[in-house]
């Protein structure tokens, strides 16, 4: 069953209402990494996030894509993968990302990611367009 803060996060950040707001909201604020992000920010966030549930083996991006989303890590793992070669056979795990970590910050001025970054494990992950993940650091 679907948790109804999910089911907000679903919803247009146009169409969300106040509810949405504080429902997604209280929920983060139970993680963790986001205690002590300044409540105002965190609003912002919940207004402009939206949720992903993604298997493992998932690819989000490859090293060399443009970046269009900025992540935080609600539930599972992805591992940060390099490649001399850019073909992917030669990759080295870098680190691996857990429950709180963010990641994704290339798009702030555009850059080509630096890593593959592939789900470990099933993942719940807060992802952030870039249009507004710019207008929160405006």
């Amino acid at each position: 069953m679907v948790s109804e803060w999910v089911n907000c996060m679903d919803k247009r950040p146009i169409d969300r209402t106040e509810e949405d707001i504080e429902l997604i909201y209280n929920r983060l604020r139970e993680i963790k990494a986001f205690e002590h992000i300044q409540s105002t920010l965190l609003q912002q966030m919940c207004y402009y996030g939206y949720y992903e549930d993604l298997d493992k083996g998932i690819t989000l991006f490859r090293q060399g894509d443009r970046g269009a989303n900025w992540y935080a890590v609600l539930a599972g793992s992805l591992d940060v993968q390099t490649s001399q070669t850019g073909n992917g056979r030669d990759s080295v795990t870098l680190c691996t990302l857990g429950v709180g970590t963010a990641f994704g910050e290339d798009i702030l001025d555009n850059r080509p990611h630096r890593a593959t970054v592939v789900t470990n494990e099933r993942c719940e992950l807060l992802r952030i367009e870039q249009k507004d993940f710019l207008q929160l650091w405006e």
